[in-house]
Formats: C-alpha cells, structure tokens, sequence
C-alpha cells in the first residue's frame, strides 16, 4: 500500500486527519473510489441513486483513508460496475485496462447522448444516433448512459430533494 508522509507538527497541518490520532503520522490509502467515480462521470447524487445511501455519507467513503468495510466495497463496485479489486491500492498500479476503457466509452456516450439532444439538423441527429447505436454494439450497457446535465442533475418526479426529505420545524425558527 502506498502512504503519504507528513513533517508537519500536526495532521491538521497536513491537511489530513488520521483516525482520531492528534499527532502527525502516515496517512494510508486504502482504496480508489474517487478516482473511479471521477473517471467514470458519475456525481455522487447518482451514486446515492444506486446504492440507496445519503450523499454526505458516500462523500465520506469515497475518501480514500476511509478504511471501508467489505460490505461498503462491495456496494461501491456494484455501484460503479467494476471488480472490487479496481477500487483498492495496489502500490504503483494504474487503474486496468478494462476500467479505463470503459470510463472513456461512458464519457463519450454521454457527449453523444448531449449532442444528440441540441441537434439542430435531421442530419446532425441521424449521425449521433448512429454513433450511439454503434457505441451500444460495442459495450451494451452504455445504452442506459444519460448526456452531461446542462442545469445539474435532474430529480426523477418520485424523488424529493432534502428539504422536503428533511423539513425545518417551524416552532424551532425564533425572531429573537
């Protein structure tokens, strides 16, 4: 596993916090999820999606100190459709072959995907269409791959966000 050394008085001088500890030691990565999520496109909201967990929640695994349990990497697999074994460290390893190819295919179905919805020609429409379709030939589960938000993610109509999912009891608010 590969550590990152810290000289500083304190962990917060390092910009890190270890565990509790209050004094300066070795921060260990023990997984690469960020990475993975980044490389893929995916924002944490749709990982939430997937795996039915709150998004501060997930923001806090994804930390790659994070020392996860094996039931949290496996979700985070299944969420992000890789091997558990691309997700941890392994000294000087770069992610494989097949996630990296992979990450790209999805970044470009969703460039396809967004062009498709702003084209202003029947001919500019009928040439991403053909792409997409060949991009699906190729791996078949970029079908389900939505285009780049152009607002910011979209809430399907039969979720809330949090203000409805965690409302603000009035009798609490004071003018005082």
């Amino acid at each position: 596993m590969s550590t990152i050394a810290c000289s500083l008085q304190s962990a917060t001088d390092c910009g890190a916090v270890v565990r509790g500890h209050d004094r300066a030691r070795d921060v260990t990565e023990f997984h690469r999820i960020a990475e993975v999520r980044a490389q893929q496109g995916l924002s944490l909201r749709a990982i939430a999606r997937r795996t039915g967990l709150d998004v501060r929640e997930l923001k806090q695994q994804e930390l790659s100190t994070t020392n996860l349990s094996l039931e949290d990497l496996f979700r985070w697999a299944d969420a992000l459709e890789v091997p558990v074994s691309n997700l941890l460290i392994d000294q000087d390893q770069e992610l494989s072959e097949p996630v990296r190819s992979r990450a790209s295919l999805v970044k470009v179905m969703k460039t396809v995907v967004a062009l498709n919805e702003v084209a202003t020609s029947p001919r500019i429409a009928r040439m991403t269409q053909m792409l997409r379709e060949q991009l699906i030939e190729m791996m078949p589960e970029l079908a389900e791959v939505g285009g780049w938000p152009t607002f910011g993610s979209r809430r399907p109509p039969d979720q809330v966000g949090r203000i409805a999912a965690n409302p603000i009891p009035i009798d609490s608010l004071s003018t005082e």
